[in-house]
């Protein structure tokens, strides 16, 4: 890859400031809150999230210094099609964790795949925005768009992962309408998805059925598909306002996956109502930020770029607060820099 022919004190100038105070704030909350629930957790989760935090913090500083004008125009296609081909491969030979066969095997560690490819879509995505631009509202245009997402869209929903093909379809909405979609198509979609609801529910396994009727009322099924949600919301209403400490609380030890899927909810129980609002300022800040930066970029795919990672970032953040208060189905989207998981965390860093 080029690299940018200055200083080093030049290239370290390359990534902001402001938005790494808010990243590694997330990241520092993270680990204290996985400290001090290290008894219960184990130490692994901790040292893990230390590792990657400390790792993407790295990674930050080496890609600031990389042209990525570059990268984008010498290397969409190779990303798109190795994003393909890892993709597939995942679906067809993962492994699986939980309900989905999204994970990779290799030299003893789980690997999420579809994590670090949302990093080459907004790349490849925003650069095939800016290069149809012009006539994005004809219909052969957005055919071209609807393949490239398509691809790989579909190849996450063979997975089974539901959760992560939401957030990629969203992703994509937010640049398609940034990049000047007609919002007659949106309209047309919703009217087509609101008419297909019927068919598309009996597509959904039962489990991903469960999970949604579970979400309006979780204690219809209370010991099964809505134990997360009640038990989840119990450690926040714990959690009160200053919180139990960062070695108190009671409700997490008993919440599944509470370092990751459900880690707002374990910090507000530890940190209280005060800790579960300064993790939102601080995204908020850097979703702020992000677009800000998009504003100055140099070529439209830039802007595109920022804004389909401030799309993933809200979307993602809205998702899983909204699981943890109980207004989302449960479908195991993560909390960016906050959520233990060594694949979303360094793949969020990158990204």
């Amino acid at each position: 890859m080029k690299i940018v022919k200055r200083s080093w004190l030049e290239k370290l100038k390359c990534f902001d400031p402001f938005l790494m105070l808010c990243t590694a704030g997330l990241s520092l909350i993270s680990v204290l809150v996985l400290w001090g629930g290290r008894g219960d957790f184990g130490s692994r989760a901790f040292f893990m999230q230390l590792a990657m935090s400390v790792v993407g913090i790295v990674a930050v500083i080496v890609l600031a210094a990389l042209d990525y004008e570059h990268i984008v125009n010498k290397y969409y296609i190779v990303a798109f099609l190795g994003s393909v081909f890892i993709m597939a491969v995942t679906a067809l030979f993962g492994v699986s964790i939980g309900s989905n066969r999204s994970w990779l095997e290799i030299g003893g560690f789980s690997i999420q795949p579809s994590e670090f490819v949302k990093a080459a879509y907004i790349m490849t995505f925003s650069k095939h925005l800016s290069m149809v631009k012009d006539k994005i509202n004809m219909p052969k245009t957005l055919l071209g768009l609807g393949i490239h997402a398509g691809i790989i869209i579909g190849c996450v929903l063979i997975s089974g992962d539901l959760g992560v093909a939401l957030v990629y379809m969203g992703i994509t909405a937010v640049m398609l309408f940034c990049a000047g979609l007609s919002g007659w198509y949106f309209l047309a979609v919703i009217v087509v998805v609101a008419l297909a609801f019927p068919y598309l529910w009996d597509v959904l396994e039962l489990y991903q059925q469960e999970r949604i009727l579970v979400a309006f009322d979780p204690d219809i099924d209370p010991t099964g598909k809505g134990q997360q949600s009640i038990i989840g919301r119990k450690a926040i209403i714990n959690g009160g306002l200053t919180g139990c400490g960062i070695e108190g609380g009671y409700y997490y030890t008993t919440l599944p996956v509470a370092e990751s899927d459900f880690m707002y909810a374990t910090l507000c129980e530890k940190l209280g109502f005060l800790g579960g609002v300064g993790v939102m300022l601080l995204m908020l800040l850097a979703v702020v930020r992000i677009l800000m930066i998009g504003k100055h970029a140099r070529h439209d795919y830039g802007t595109y770029i920022c804004v389909g990672v401030a799309a993933m970032l809200v979307l993602q953040t809205m998702v899983n607060i909204g699981m943890c208060l109980v207004m989302f189905p449960v479908i195991g989207i993560t909390l960016p820099f906050v959520s233990a998981g060594g694949s979303s965390v360094l793949a969020t860093y990158i990204i």
